[in-house]
């Protein structure tokens, strides 16, 4: 990889919108990326959509954005779609949800060509091509374009305010307990897609849903895991892989704790409580409607609405409007959260072997 076809003057009107395409037309892109671009027109303009089906780049367009206002969007499909549209000079950014075995290779497209990128989570299927991908950022393209790995977890308004709590409320936090039940039924929208249906590398779906988990645990405890022990499992046969987990962990801070996670269910569970020498906090999923609750020592209960995949569009769109890094979602942290879920993995392929993170 080089990073010859980069304009070294990759500077840009810091009051304009950024101008930004998105690569992928499915589920994620229509219901989450395009309304959040919809709702911040001074801060960030669509300009095209690209898709493998002409198709499916028009119909997103004609779902989300034909109101009148965006008449002169346009639609790109194929190899030659991608191309043009990666060479026109009124491009800034690329925002890509694509399956994840084929997304590292459209991150390097999208950056020897001189555009910014915010490619969704995971970085990579591996952490071996992970690194690839992050030291060639880092050697070729990182002193002129941003590269986010768009991670919500991390701009969760109620993991922030818990990562607020552990820091400053609760005293030396020591131990912690994780327990998830994200139902995934085999009529899941998410489910029935081919890259996850049939993946191309070990892990599947639970490599692709447990990055939140790591994400947030490395977030609101901040520090690494160290060692790590992980029994795993398939229980549904709808579901390719590993979808179920028990597992011990233990962060280089000390805190220690454990995950019981399954998606192979029929009813949502999401609770991290974390322990302190002065306290606990109590982080949970609503039921009774979107968004999340904490609870601080057993009696200050504070509620917040999903707001992570706003925040990270935001932030993504500020460093490349004013040149500022991406503090949060950078590929290294991105990277880190995936090391974290294949110990996971490689724990329970040996029988929970104790996995050592270096």
């Amino acid at each position: 990889m080089n990073g010859d076809n980069v304009d070294d003057d990759n500077s840009m009107d810091r009051k304009a919108p950024l101008r930004v395409a998105l690569l992928g037309a499915g589920i994620f892109a229509t219901n989450a990326h395009a309304p959040m671009i919809r709702k911040h027109p001074e801060i960030v303009q669509c300009i095209a959509v690209w898709s493998r089906r002409q198709e499916s780049a028009e119909t997103l367009i004609a779902n989300v954005f034909d109101d009148g206002c965006n008449s002169d969007m346009l639609a790109y499909s194929g190899e030659q779609g991608l191309h043009e549209l990666l060479q026109s000079p009124d491009l800034d950014a690329i925002i890509m949800a694509l399956p994840l075995d084929k997304q590292p290779e459209y991150v390097t497209m999208a950056l020897k060509a001189g555009k910014h990128v915010l490619s969704e989570k995971p970085i990579a299927p591996t952490v071996l091509e992970a690194k690839v991908l992050t030291d060639d950022y880092q050697t070729y393209f990182s002193s002129q374009l941003q590269w986010s790995v768009a991670e919500n977890f991390r701009y969760e308004p109620a993991i922030q305010r818990t990562t607020e709590v552990v820091q400053n409320e609760i005293g030396n936090p020591f131990l912690f307990s994780l327990n998830m039940r994200m139902p995934f039924q085999p009529e899941n929208p998410y489910l029935n897609t081919a890259w996850r249906n049939k993946p191309s590398w070990y892990g599947g779906l639970f490599v692709d849903a447990f990055v939140h988990a790591t994400a947030m645990l490395r977030k609101i405890l901040g520090s690494e895991a160290k060692f790590i022990s992980a029994i795993t499992s398939s229980q549904a046969d709808y579901l390719p892989s590993v979808d179920t987990m028990a597992a011990h962990v233990e962060f280089q801070s000390g805190v220690q704790g454990s995950i019981a996670t399954t998606y192979a269910c029929s009813s949502m569970k999401f609770e991290l409580e974390i322990t302190g020498t002065k306290g606990t906090v109590l982080l949970q999923r609503k039921l009774d409607g979107p968004g999340y609750r904490i609870t601080v020592n057993d009696n200050e209960v504070e509620e917040y609405g999903f707001g992570g995949i706003e925040g990270e569009l935001l932030s993504f769109a500020d460093a490349c409007r004013r040149g500022r890094d991406v503090d949060c979602n950078t590929p290294e942290e991105a990277m880190k959260d995936l090391m974290f879920v294949e110990a996971c993995l490689k724990s329970g392929q040996n029988n929970g072997e104790r996995i050592t993170l270096v």
